[in-house]
């Protein structure tokens, strides 16, 4: 998959261009985060030198347009992959 899957299957994901442009000027973009659907700490691989492993998770349209009202930032992958096989949106 492509930099622009990333910007599907994560809602708040940096546009490739602009990862690819801070990544080029020395701009950190890889920094721990924080899952907000099960709180647990992860850091984005997209602005590492492989391809994200969350470009492999192929989520549902009706989850993302969810997660994309929801969220702000990405998921981490375990909760990606959750989604991906069909666990709710939202923790019990």
């Amino acid at each position: 998959m492509t930099a622009n899957a990333h910007e599907a299957a994560c809602p708040g994901a940096v546009p490739a261009a602009a990862a690819g442009a801070a990544k080029a000027a020395g701009t950190p973009t890889q920094v721990p985060d924080r899952c907000p659907r099960c709180g647990g700490g992860f850091a984005c691989g997209m602005a590492g030198a492989a391809p994200c492993a969350c470009t492999t998770v192929k989520l549902d349209e009706a989850v993302l347009a969810t997660l994309r009202q929801r969220h702000a930032g990405c998921l981490c992958l375990s909760c990606l992959v959750a989604l991906a096989a069909g666990a709710p949106v939202e923790l019990a």
